[in-house]
């Protein structure tokens, strides 16, 4: 269960979805609800993609 993916096993989607999210964060453009919603979103992401 502690398998860690390799940088080239992630989705070119994945990886934009998650500079979105930074770059949303050093903005501070989102809340902190947001934040917790968008990360779920981006994990059942890479859950359905590995």
């Amino acid at each position: 269960m502690n398998e860690q993916l390799k940088p080239e096993e992630i989705s070119i989607e994945v990886k934009l979805e998650l500079l979105k999210i930074c770059n949303d964060v050093m903005n501070n453009i989102v809340t902190p609800k947001e934040l917790i919603k968008d990360l779920e979103k981006l994990v059942s992401q890479i859950s359905l993609s590995v």
